[in-house]
């Protein structure tokens, strides 16, 4: 089989546990032939019965742990990147799951823009990239989001194409749609250049019951994000932060904008001066939305904290 001359990003829309294995590790198993690198990205079910139809060919494939890589959208398209630049001249492909059933629609959102930007991403790059979707479990709504962000769909034998994202789709990521406003009971505070001790301030009076380990870590992604603002954000800023079952939702909004549709998705490098605030909260954060617009810019964080005394 001939190597892809371009970036190739399918949608397979699959039905159910015993289609998905069928159809993956036809593509698994094609790669292998061609001595193509391949990894597989997907979550549980679906891994271990990969693994296990695949036998021994599963130890010739790189497995990574999408529920953990995924779990904030952000962080998939940077590792995709690092794998495929490992490979070096050798030809490669991939499957990669950023959604399955129980994505809450804030994820559903992020992951659908993950999506788009998977095209921008790797533009120019030749290989293929093969993201399944369960009919049987995700919603209409999803199903019908894959043909505006995937070139070609595989539904069945057919293969069905749609136009390619254009330079507008990726702008439009940053764009919206807008984020749910804010609960009544939540904590406000305005900071300015040499006022984000204030800030800290705030973060650990709303995190008084979690471990100082928790807050720290919480603490790192937010004082990113808030020094983003004094800097680059028009020198101030205004947080809020409320809890929302197990995580702390933090949302700052400064008078700066955000231009570039992949921030956050790049590696920096170790010489790199600055613009590092967005990449170091997307691996700390289990999600982050960014919407900005002419008018300023809203980051929201959401990071996992439990109580000290649950345990």
């Amino acid at each position: 089989m001939n190597a892809v001359s371009e970036f190739r990003h399918d949608a397979l829309l699959y039905a159910g546990l015993s289609d998905f294995v069928a159809r993956t590790a036809r593509f698994v198993r094609e790669g292998l032939a061609a001595d193509e690198a391949v990894a597989v990205a997907v979550i549980q079910p679906r891994a271990g019965a990969l693994r296990e139809e695949l036998a021994a060919d599963a130890n010739e494939v790189t497995w990574i742990d999408m529920e953990r890589v995924g779990r904030n959208p952000a962080r998939i398209i940077p590792t995709w990147q690092q794998w495929t630049r490992e490979q070096g001249t050798r030809t490669f492909r991939g499957i990669g799951e950023p959604i399955w059933a129980g994505r809450d629609e804030a994820e559903l959102v992020e992951c659908r823009h993950h999506e788009t930007l998977l095209n921008l991403a790797f533009e120019g790059v030749p290989w293929q990239l093969l993201c399944p979707y369960d009919t049987t479990t995700l919603g209409p709504d999803t199903i019908e989001a894959v043909r505006h962000s995937h070139p070609q769909v595989l539904d069945g034998a057919a293969r069905i194409d749609h136009p390619h994202p254009r330079p507008d789709d990726y702008a439009a990521t940053l764009l919206g749609p807008a984020l749910p406003p804010a609960p009544a009971h939540a904590q406000r505070l305005a900071f300015a250049s040499g006022e984000l001790a204030g800030v800290r301030t705030l973060v650990r009076r709303v995190l008084s019951d979690v471990s100082r380990a928790q807050v720290n870590h919480a603490l790192l992604a937010i004082s990113e994000i808030a020094g983003n603002s004094v800097v680059h954000g028009g020198g101030s800023g205004t947080i809020t932060l409320w809890r929302q079952d197990t995580h702390l939702i933090c949302e700052i909004r400064d008078t700066g904008r955000v231009v570039d549709p992949l921030a956050g998705r790049h590696r920096p490098t170790a010489d790199q001066d600055g613009g590092r605030g967005l990449w170091i909260a997307n691996q700390i954060c289990d999600l982050l939305q960014i919407r900005s617009t002419e008018t300023g810019t809203t980051t929201r964080m959401r990071v996992n904290v439990h109580c000290a005394t649950s345990g």
